[in-house]
C-alpha cells in the first residue's frame, strides 16, 4: 500500500511554530531561504501547503520554500479566528 499522503487528506490543525513557519513563507514572495524552518518546513511541504522550488542566487541556483494556493486558503482560514480569540 502506498504511504504517501495526498495534500487532500485531513491533518492536525496548523499552530505554533508551523504556523509561524507558512506566515513566514507567505511573507516572502521571492521565497523562504531553503534553510529556515527545518523541522517544519518538510511536513508543510508533505501536507502540500508549500512547495521547495529554486531560485537564482548570485552565481548559483538555490532551493527556496514557496507558499502554494493551498497554504494560503489555510492562512485565510485561520486569520479570521485569530482576530476572534
Amino acid at each position: 500500500m502506498d504511504a504517501e499522503r495526498t495534500p487532500t487528506e485531513p491533518h492536525a490543525p496548523i499552530r505554533g511554530r508551523a504556523l509561524l513557519a507558512l506566515r513566514a513563507c507567505a511573507a516572502q514572495p521571492q521565497g523562504l531561504r531553503h534553510e529556515a524552518y527545518p523541522t517544519y518546513m518538510p511536513m508543510l511541504n508533505e501536507m502540500g501547503l508549500v512547495e521547495e522550488r529554486h531560485v537564482r542566487g548570485v552565481g548559483r541556483s538555490q532551493p527556496a520554500w514557496f507558499l502554494t494556493a493551498a497554504g494560503r486558503a489555510v492562512i485565510a482560514e485561520l486569520e479570521p479566528n485569530e482576530a476572534r480569540d
